[in-house]
């Protein structure tokens, strides 16, 4: 190649690379100026950020204007948010927690269950596909009802307050009834149902002559003539036998549990009777003191040191419960008809075949007091009521008188504050309940002779019992402890149980 040929090759060279350079900075103008255009584009802004500004710095400017410090909108947030797990928390807290959980409790149907039998019969009014943990808790709900202790409602306040409001205004105002509480028992209808027998499992006390319910235990005792007595789990549906006690030869004529209730005593148409210890299951025989044949009635007193029981001619007996001895004998015109402790278990009330009810001391043993009851011929049974306010008598011609107790000291003809001529025949036993607003009475004489009074109305309820009702010849009464149950002692072998609703504790 010869020189000329290689300096127009240079040349050539240098003319391109300045084209490309020219092209290069002509590109790289544009992109800035395309820049430039895309930061000067219009940015629209909301009306009100233009007026007021952004929502912080509203919110901070009004705040200031009140005088008040603005908290931030997020902490606030950020409190809130606290405050509503706080809550869900305590409700959480609230509810209770299973101890245990089965899961074959949600898988077993009724159908799986329950099965008819000649004694229930077709089961057609039951749904086989149910939950059988639903169909017994609704059957416990209706039967028995949630007890208060298991409730975890309380009351609000603000009811309460209202009803201080209203109460001023409600005494004054005659013609507005007030309303009445939850917690106060119905005057003109008691809500009850009746349940099975409590001495259903067995039947075999015979002719039953005594009931009580255990003081402390959902247990009850049940004795009668065929030298038996039964302890029985109070539940209304099954009532299952607990224990039985049987004594050779020996026909119970009369049954009382000690109020620690860890004993019981039996008594007979014998020199002797029998003192049961029920923890540890064992009867120890104890021999009367030789002016007493028999213990066919007595009473236990509520401090447990003393049993009262009745003798021949008028006698009264006072023996202790622990050594089986004779502190003192009492004696009284007629015959020992009915017999009840005071709560400081320092007086013994009687009553006898006349018309005199005598009030014992036994501090200064002796007659401290007696009383004529009024309109009385023959008496029959007395009861103190747990609140020591009332005082029911009945007699032989079925009127039940009632007494303030603290008036029966003032004269010896106190005059009665009510009068029950509600039964035609003689009162054999009076109960009152453990809130002194029940009492209980009824005639053996007749079939189905019992009643309830209210007090303090002192109103006789109607519908109980039932007129469907059939329970026999009616001797002994017993509330619960807490007055959730009523049971009866009949001379048909049978205890029949009651379940009152107003009271939800057993």
């Amino acid at each position: 190649m010869s020189d000329d040929e290689s300096s127009d090759g240079l040349e050539d060279l240098k003319d391109l690379m300045a084209i490309y350079a020219k092209h290069e900075e002509k590109a790289q103008n544009s992109r800035s100026s395309k820049t430039k255009r895309e930061e000067a584009t219009y940015v629209e802004v909301p009306s009100e950020k233009l007026i007021f500004g952004d929502r912080q710095a509203f919110l901070t400017n009004l705040a200031k204007s009140v005088g008040k410090k603005r908290i931030k909108l997020d902490s606030v947030s950020k409190s809130a948010a606290d405050d509503d797990d706080k809550e869900e928390a305590a409700e959480a807290a609230k509810k209770p927690k299973p101890a245990w959980i089965d899961s074959d409790d949600e898988d077993i149907e009724v159908g799986e269950v329950k099965r008819p039998t000649r004694h229930t019969g077709p089961l057609t009014h039951l749904r086989k596909d149910k939950s059988y943990k639903e169909y017994l808790t609704a059957r416990f709900q209706r039967v028995i009802r949630q007890p208060k202790w298991a409730s975890l409602e309380r009351r609000q306040k603000n009811s309460d307050d209202s009803d201080s409001e209203e109460e001023p205004l409600l005494k004054t105002v005659g013609f507005i009834n007030r309303r009445v509480r939850s917690n106060e028992l119905p005057v003109k209808t008691l809500p009850f149902k009746r349940t099975r027998d409590l001495n259903r499992a067995t039947y075999s006390e015979g002719v039953i002559t005594s009931i009580q319910f255990h003081p402390t235990s959902t247990v009850a005792l049940v004795s009668g003539e065929s030298c038996v007595a039964n302890l029985y789990c109070v539940d209304g549906q099954k009532n299952e036998k607990l224990h039985s006690i049987r004594f050779k030869k020996f026909p119970l004529t009369c049954a009382r549990m000690a109020p620690c209730g860890t004993k019981a005593f039996f008594g007979s148409l014998r020199p002797f009777y029998y003192a049961y210890d029920l923890l540890e299951a064992k009867e120890s025989k104890l021999r009367l003191p030789s002016v007493l044949s028999y213990l066919t009635h007595f009473e236990v007193s509520p401090c447990g040191k003393y049993i009262a029981t009745g003798g021949k001619f008028g006698a009264i007996h006072l023996l202790t419960s622990n050594t089986n001895e004779l502190i003192h004998s009492f004696k009284q015109e007629g015959l020992v008809r009915g017999m009840c402790f005071t709560a400081d278990s320092q007086r013994l009330l009687c009553s006898s075949s006349g018309c005199n009810v005598n009030v014992l001391s036994l501090r200064q043993n002796c007659i401290e007091h007696s009383f004529i009851d009024d309109g009385c011929v023959n008496g029959s049974s007395l009861q103190l009521s747990p609140s020591q306010r009332l005082l029911a008598t009945g007699s032989n011609e079925g009127v039940v008188n009632i007494y303030d107790y603290e008036s029966i000291y003032k004269t010896t003809t106190p005059k009665p504050e009510k009068c029950f001529m509600n039964l035609r025949t003689g009162i054999a036993d009076l109960q009152f309940n453990h809130t002194s607003e029940l009492l209980a009475m009824c005639s053996v004489k007749v079939r189905n002779a019992v009643k309830l009074a209210h007090f303090p109305s002192a109103t006789v309820y109607a519908n109980f019992p039932e007129q469907t009702d059939s329970f026999g010849y009616i001797k002994k009464m017993a509330f619960s402890p807490n007055s959730g149950y009523l049971a009866f002692a009949s001379r048909g072998k049978r205890a029949p149980l009651f379940r009152l609703k107003h009271f939800k504790n057993y």
